[in-house]
């Protein structure tokens, strides 16, 4: 026994596996390991994501009605209920020691019948609601048996798939009592941000453990400083290596110029013809462009990219545009080797679907493609300019490698989702920014209204208007589906074809087969098209005045935001209408046709991470800092990572 009391007294280093905590398995250490988690310091570095301020009651009291509370009490007994569409209801009662009540009610967890016997004493959090003579605790959470007290604040942490908040915790609570905090050391701040110094024991213990909310803040922030150091400290890396590597600069006179616009047969805004001249500036070097060109859906991104494709292409050297789907690089391919006609320039198209085809050794080469330009066989000769379309979908690795495929190129990054300001401040930090406001002309924004799942009538009633006024109508799906699946292209499309010339368009169709349905939908053959999120991005048919998203609430703002943008883009004005429940991303893009503005909503509802995806973001990996709230300490932390590198050089 002594022996084992000994081994317990034994500290934790701060990089000992996080297998060697005490309940941590081979499988549990797998799937820490999935989230980040390898270190017993990974550990105690996973922060809350959130903190709320709470009281401790010894009973309930409607003084307290409306508030976060915790409750102590002992199981009175527990209830279980089924409700209409096979849910369950779990009721939890609870006596505290003055013989007052409270109850919890759990949906979808009949199971935990079992896990509260008569008798046993449990603290639980949540929203304190009279109902009656009753007391209610909504969003309950019922601490472990374990559970340290956490003072006045409720601490959540992100969910990690296969381990419970109970277990999380309990490890928690033995890596902050045996880790060795003599042997972390935090790293130096840079000058100006030494207000934020405090001793690591004291700040992790603030994260976990917090007095109060403000302490926890504190500590909060002091992490997000140190998480935008290591942050702009990469782009400031970043931004030096791209401006020291040699590049071949091409540099754009008065007549080249207008050789450029008059290739490009669409009226340029003034928005695009600034941001043009912009690109073209950089490509004159002196050092490598790297461009981030955002604007909302519609004001003719596509046009500027191809106005600075040119400007390379007039050299006789290569220029490789990539697309996140099929159809947009076959739209992209078609609509441009028209538009080059006559040039000179060699335009190809490089997919899955499509057959290798050896580029030509010499002459101006623009090569449009998905993932398949990527590959490792594809060679790339002379390549000086890469753009990528839609960059949210592909990560900074992809990205790298087709950039990796030229000798230094230019760089230029698109974006139809726009990016907050604090996002494209931190992630694009070290690239220029050109933004595009202005539709060209007649084009109007495009209102989206929502309509409940029992109202689905009136969608089809308005589609049937759309059609009779000789417009073209998008049905967007969630899913290809088989045939009676909800939410499923195959139902809805069977659904509709008996009504109206409907053609049917997803991911498993053959290239040529999308081709074709495609081509009918815009020559009027077919009056309606259903899909899934292939029509999402860059789907052109100026006569499309109404698109019906079937189960709005599963997409995402940018996705939905995206798919208002299929219609409107001719002369008349295009509707969109949002069908299912009216969730808050739903009721955001029914506020606002701003894509900003919604950009901003997004990030706010879905955090970081989740909306730029794990793979390119980085912010996946921020677990202190808050790209919405922290504008002020982002700013700050820039300019002393800028001024700390240059006093270095």
């Amino acid at each position: 026994m002594a022996r084992s009391h000994a081994s317990a007294a034994v500290a934790l280093g701060p990089q000992d596996p996080v297998g060697t905590i005490p309940g941590i398995g081979p499988a549990s250490a797998a799937r820490l390991a999935a989230a980040g988690i390898h270190t017993v310091l990974d550990l105690v570095s996973f922060f809350p994501r959130r903190c709320r301020p709470l009281r401790e009651l010894p009973a309930p009291d409607e003084a307290a009605a409306g508030e976060l509370v915790r409750l102590c009490g002992a199981v009175h007994g527990v209830r279980s209920a089924w409700l209409p569409g096979g849910r369950a209801m779990t009721t939890v009662v609870f006596v505290c020691d003055d013989g007052s009540r409270f109850e919890a009610m759990f949906f979808n967890q009949p199971w935990l019948k079992k896990n509260y016997p008569v008798g046993q004493r449990r603290s639980v959090e949540g929203v304190l609601q009279p109902k009656g003579r009753r007391f209610l605790l909504q969003q309950a959470k019922v601490l472990p048996l374990t559970a340290a007290p956490s003072g006045e604040v409720q601490l959540r942490y992100a969910d990690i798939d296969g381990v419970s908040g109970a277990r999380l915790q309990q490890w928690l609570a033995t890596a902050l009592q045996r880790i060795d905090w003599a042997a972390i050391a935090l790293p130096t701040l840079p000058a100006g941000l030494e207000e934020h110094a405090h001793t690591a024991p004291e700040l992790l213990r603030a994260m976990h453990r917090p007095a109060d909310l403000a302490e926890h803040e504190r500590a909060r922030r002091h992490f997000a400083v140190r998480e935008a150091v290591q942050l702009f400290a990469a782009v400031e890396k970043a931004r030096r290596a791209r401006a020291e590597r040699p590049c071949v600069a091409y540099p754009v006179d008065a007549a080249l110029a207008a050789r450029i616009t008059a290739r490009i047969p669409l009226q340029l805004t003034v928005d695009q013809q600034q941001a043009l001249a912009a690109i073209w500036g950089k490509l004159a070097g002196p050092s490598a462009m790297g461009v981030l060109l955002q604007g909302d859906v519609g004001t003719g991104k596509t046009a500027v990219a191809i106005g600075a494709a040119l400007a390379v292409l007039a050299k006789g050297d290569t220029v490789a545009f990539l697309a996140p789907t099929e159809l947009l690089a076959e739209q992209h391919h078609q609509n441009v080797r028209r538009w080059l006609q006559g040039t000179g320039v060699h335009v190809s198209l490089r997919t899955a679907a499509t057959k290798a085809e050896a580029l030509p050794t010499l002459g101006p080469r623009l090569v449009f493609g998905t993932h398949a330009l990527l590959s490792g066989g594809l060679d790339l000769p002379r390549l000086r300019l890469v753009v990528v379309d839609e960059q949210h979908r592909f990560g900074v690795g992809q990205r790298m490698q087709l950039v990796h495929k030229g000798d230094n190129p230019h760089v230029l990054v698109m974006t139809a989702t726009p990016i907050p300001r604090t996002l494209a401040l931190a992630l694009f930090g070290d690239l220029d920014v050109a933004t595009l406001r202005q539709r060209p002309p007649g084009r109007s924004p495009v209102r989206a209204v929502h309509v409940p799942t029992t109202d689905w009538p009136r969608a089809v009633r308005s589609i049937a208007r759309a059609v009779r006024r000789g417009g073209r109508v998008f049905v967007v799906c969630p899913a290809v589906g088989e045939e009676g699946e909800k939410g499923g292209v195959v139902r809805v499309h069977e659904a509709l074809a008996g009504r109206f010339r409907c053609g049917l368009v997803h991911g498993r169709l053959p290239t040529a087969e999308r081709q074709r349905v495609l081509q009918c939908f815009r020559d009027g053959v077919l009056d309606v098209l259903v899909g899934t999120t292939v029509l999402e991005v860059g789907v052109d048919v100026p006569d499309a005045t109404l698109v019906v998203v079937v189960a709005a609430d599963r997409f995402g703002i940018a996705t939905l935001h995206q798919l208002r943008g299929r219609v409107g883009r001719g002369r008349r004005r295009g509707l969109c209408l949002l069908c299912g429940p009216k969730s808050e991303r739903v009721a955001a893009v029914c506020r606002t046709t701003d894509g900003f503005a919604l950009a901003e909503a997004d990030l706010a509802l879905r955090g970081s991470g989740e909306l730029l995806g794990t793979q390119q973001s980085g912010f996946a990996d921020l677990r202190a800092l808050d790209p919405v709230d922290d504008l002020e300490l982002l700013l700050r932390v820039r300019k002393a990572v800028a001024d700390a590198a240059e006093a270095q050089r």
